[in-house]
């Protein structure tokens, strides 16, 4: 995947890293809760915690 976003959010605290997927396993297309942080396709998005971001 390729990493889109990283900062904090409005539907959580802490800092989040937008990543776009190349496979449609994802849970948005960068909108969550109205609010667009980056733009993909539909089930391409997800956001992680940093922690858990392999490079």
């Amino acid at each position: 995947g390729v990493v889109k976003y990283v900062g904090a959010t409005s539907f959580q605290t802490g800092k989040w890293i937008g990543v776009e997927l190349d496979e449609p396993e994802g849970k948005n297309s960068g909108v969550v809760q109205g609010k667009r942080y980056f733009d993909c396709k539909a089930n391409h998005g997800m956001f992680v915690r940093p922690a858990n971001v392999k490079l």
